[in-house]
């Protein structure tokens, strides 16, 4: 049985993308940060500069990589990053100078807070990368959403700004119709890294500086936007930053999956998140989406921004803050477009508030900063457009709770307007599940303000508003774009901050109203919050082993039977061979037939497809019309069950742009000796899938000896 060393291979690869990563995001952070003084920055400690050097270069790199990547080329990208490196290491030579002559002992403070940013790095990895041992290669569960980005990815280091669809080609390169600002730095780590970084350890690195991004965010705003001064300081943003491991309290239902599971019942799910509509947290977001949670800090970092431009006397530092502020909106826009959504929504409410107040100083930063953003980012939102974008992209739907739905469903009572308000009836119940302690917390902080008999301050009016509207968008509103609801997943990550804002003063307030049978209220619901994260991250990651095993249920888009560890091991080593032996611009394709997806396709191909499931996932960029008579030649070899693949590829390589043609076991054609996937020799072969040269790929020729793994 050959080595491979998968999983030694992802852990360097990781690691070398999480050291690549500051060139894109904290260095240019700092940059910025530096050229225009924002916050006053130049007279700021260091611990503060490299907090605000991070989520900044976070907010404004992708757009800036976009439109010089658009509107010039990908070398003036490497341009303007070479000049922010040097910018970065002229301001910061001083003060390396002081570092190397002075070498202070480090403080036990410093060396707790130094172990956080470790820990998370430290989950990532073992949350993220492939897991290998006996033969047998498993991805984890969040390979559902990054193996699609890892494509991505790879398409934008190919085909540069705009990025092709990679998994539509009908003759012809399509633009990716897709908010992939996040994808643009991880793209630039990919190709920095050469051939030690893949575009999915290039997204791991990434989502290990998101949060890297997001703990040094909420340090800022307890410093800058929610201060209770030095004292407290500290306490509250470390605080803060732990809370982000408390989820709500979906362990409780998780506890009844497995009891079932062990009824004989179909119940454990491949995450805790998944037994209702989705109210993720901020450890789940990161691990599944790193864009959104990127962009979430785009849409923060541009209000903080504002914030300060309102406290700012002279009108030069307005203008400077204000700007600034215009290009992280416009980055969010192009980052997460649902996230970016709720809080422009926001932004035009808390405006209408500044004016009706006569906040004049804030309502022109606002509005300066919207129109920014607007001009900004309008040459990716006019790219949006096209055949596959028509229909709504909202409707209204109460949010519902899927423990009462599939009971109407079954007795046929889910039509009308009995659900719709039944579920309102029950969101209480609803959000106290999915939220737990931050739902309490925020209860107690009410509590707390109204005890106290005082208006509320300009913060925790603006905190209430982003809360409100957050949670008021995301309950009754959903996208409709695809069948997920991102709209109402995602964009409740707005109102999630607040409550953790919240949160943190519940915990740390000393304020009489508390009492102690609330703070043990909090307490348990930290625990339980705490322990659903924890069960959340070993579920994602051995959900794969465990199915094997045949503790759990099989899922299709992981493996069709009990040995997604073997067959994903063969896929794997296919797709390192198809890499090794075709050029990057090359086009692969697999069984366009599949539930969901081909998930190690995604992960390790790295190539253009031709037509990916019945759809060409169109979506993603170019004229759905077109992709009908792709499928129906791709029928002629991959047909439908029940029917025969033809004995020959010839036809079909002649009229198509392919390269290589894959074969996998659970194919039709496979069990058909008399297919072409037995009558033609292969390029490469082993136990699960066999690789056919198909156009002139400038690997072996069709006639040489197979490469056949050892099994």
């Amino acid at each position: 049985m050959p080595t491979h060393h998968f999983m030694r291979a992802d852990l360097a690869g990781s690691l070398a993308a999480v050291c690549l990563f500051p060139l894109f995001v904290m260095a240019p952070g700092y940059a910025v940060a530096w050229l225009f003084d924002l916050f006053q920055f130049r007279g700021r400690t260091s611990c503060f500069r490299m907090a605000l050097s991070i989520p900044l270069g976070i907010s404004v790199c992708p757009l800036a990589t976009y439109l010089t990547g658009r509107f010039a080329s990908f070398g003036a990208v490497w341009g303007i990053y070479a000049a922010s490196w040097a910018y970065f290491v002229w301001v910061t030579a001083p003060a390396w100078r002081r570092v190397f002559r002075v070498r202070p002992r480090p403080r036990i403070r410093s060396l707790a807070v130094a172990a956080i940013p470790a820990a998370w790095m430290a989950l990532v990895l073992f949350s993220l990368v492939d897991l290998e041992f006996g033969g047998r290669d498993y991805f984890p569960t969040p390979a559902l959403d990054y193996a699609l980005r890892a494509e991505l990815i790879h398409a934008i280091d190919v085909t540069g700004i705009p990025p092709a669809n990679p998994f539509f080609f009908p003759g012809h390169a399509v633009p990716l119709r897709y908010h992939y600002f996040w994808l643009l730095l991880c793209a630039l780590v990919d190709r920095a890294g050469g051939t030690v970084v893949d575009a999915r350890q290039a997204w791991i690195g990434g989502v290990v500086w998101c949060g890297f991004g997001f703990m040094a965010l909420i340090a800022l705003y307890f410093r800058l936007f929610s201060y209770r001064g030095p004292a407290s300081f500290p306490r509250r943003a470390i605080t803060g930053i732990l809370l982000l491991g408390v989820t709500g309290l979906d362990i409780l239902p998780t506890i009844l999956l497995w009891i079932l599971q062990a009824a004989g019942i179909h119940g454990v799910l491949p995450s805790m998140e998944w037994w209702n509509e989705q109210v993720d947290g901020f450890v789940y977001t990161a691990l599944w989406e790193a864009h959104y949670l990127s962009g979430l800090i785009a849409c923060l970092m541009a209000f903080l921004l504002l914030w300060e431009a309102a406290r700012q006397t002279a009108a030069g530092a307005r203008v400077r803050h204000a700007a600034i502020a215009g290009v992280a909106l416009a980055s969010a826009a192009g980052t997460a477009v649902y996230v970016s959504g709720v809080f422009a929504v926001f932004l035009l409410l808390w405006t209408a508030v500044a004016a009706a107040k006569k906040w004049w100083r804030e309502t022109a930063v606002l509005v300066g900063a919207g129109v920014i953003a607007v001009v900004l980012a309008f040459p990716f939102a006019h790219s949006l457009g096209g055949p596959a974008s028509g229909g709504p992209l909202v409707q209204f739907r109460v949010r519902p709770f899927f423990p009462v739905d599939a009971v109407f469903q079954r007795q046929g009572l889910d039509r009308g307007w009995t659900l719709p308000v039944v579920d309102a009836l029950l969101l209480p119940v609803n959000y106290f599940l999915e939220l737990g302690f931050f739902l309490a917390a925020a209860l107690l902080w009410w509590k707390q303000w109204r005890a106290g008999g005082r208006a509320l301050t300009r913060e925790q009016a603006a905190t209430a508003l982003m809360v409100a509207t957050s949670v008021l968008i995301c309950t009754f509103l959903r996208s409709t774009v695809i069948g997920n609801n991102d709209l109402g997943w995602r964009g409740f990550l707005i109102a999630q901050f607040g409550l953790l804002l919240w949160g943190v003063d519940a915990l740390i307030s000393r304020d009489a109203a508390a009492g102690r049978a609330p703070r043990a209220l909090l307490t348990v619901l930290i625990v339980l919050g705490a322990a659903g994260t924890a069960y959340d991250v070993l579920i994602l990651r051995l959900y794969p082993v465990l199915a094997d095993r045949g503790i759990v249920s099989t899922v299709a888009w992981m493996a069709p039977d009990r040995h997604c560890g073997k067959r994903n091991d063969a896929a794997r080593e296919a797709y390192q061979w198809a890499m090794a032996a075709t050029p990057p611009t090359a086009i692969v394709q697999f069984n366009p037939h599949t539930e969901t997806q081909d998930t190690s396709a995604f992960l390790y191909c790295n190539r253009q497809m031709l037509a990916v499931g019945e759809s060409c996932l169109s979506e993603f960029g170019g004229d759905p019309a077109l992709c009908p008579a792709l499928i129906a030649r791709l029928n002629e070899i991959y047909p439908p069950a029940g029917e025969k693949a033809a004995q020959s590829i010839d036809p079909l390589c002649r009229d198509l742009p392919i390269d290589i043609l894959v074969a996998k076991d659970t194919d039709p054609g496979w069990a058909d000796r008399a297919s072409w996937v037995w009558t033609r020799q292969p390029v490469f072969a082993n136990a699960y899938l066999r690789l056919f040269r198909c156009g002139n790929t400038g690997g072996p020729s069709a006639n040489s000896s197979p490469v056949r793994a050892q099994n």
